[in-house]
């Protein structure tokens, strides 16, 4: 009898490792610097520099050809561009789903332009596409909804640019 709950303890231990691990250890990712867009921009970031090893934790705002926009984390409306040859390491911090925000963002003025339109000779296509519209809103919504929590489990990306 202790056998079979020597095992069970073991194989509960086993899973608990198996899920916790990802949390504690960061992925890591190479890209070169125009591929870095999609994975910062609007996101929160730890950006170590060659003259700040502390690093700058701020939201980016964008990414230019000879360096990198964020939020400036000591006067709040001026941005703050670090140069691009003084970047060596970027941490995402936040690696949350934009899910829905994208959704919002694709489905919002679609729909808006619909309801416009029913007061225009187009009013057919506002009849019809306006139901179609909202119906794809409510079909999709959940699945948005998941994956961006599912996407706040993942650990924290190291970026490293290689060009």
């Amino acid at each position: 009898m202790k056998h079979i709950s020597m095992k069970h303890s073991l194989w509960i231990l086993s899973t608990i490792f198996a899920v916790a691990a990802p949390a504690v250890a960061a992925d890591k990712l190479s890209l070169q610097w125009g591929q870095l867009a999609p994975q910062v921009e609007g996101r929160r970031l730890t950006v170590t520099t060659t003259d700040q090893t502390n690093g700058y934790r701020a939201r980016c705002l964008r990414v230019e050809t000879d360096g990198l926009v964020i939020e400036n984390p000591w006067a709040g409306g001026q941005p703050l561009k670090l140069d691009r040859q003084k970047v060596t390491k970027i941490r995402v911090d936040d690696r949350s789903g934009r899910n829905m925000s994208r959704l919002e963002d694709k489905t919002g003025p679609t729909l808006d332009l619909l309801l416009q339109s029913m007061l225009t000779p187009a009013a057919p296509i506002g009849l019809v596409g306006t139901p179609v519209v909202a119906a794809y809103f409510v079909a999709v919504t959940p699945f948005c909804v998941i994956g961006d929590l599912f996407a706040r489990l993942r650990p924290a990306l190291d970026i490293e640019i290689v060009d």
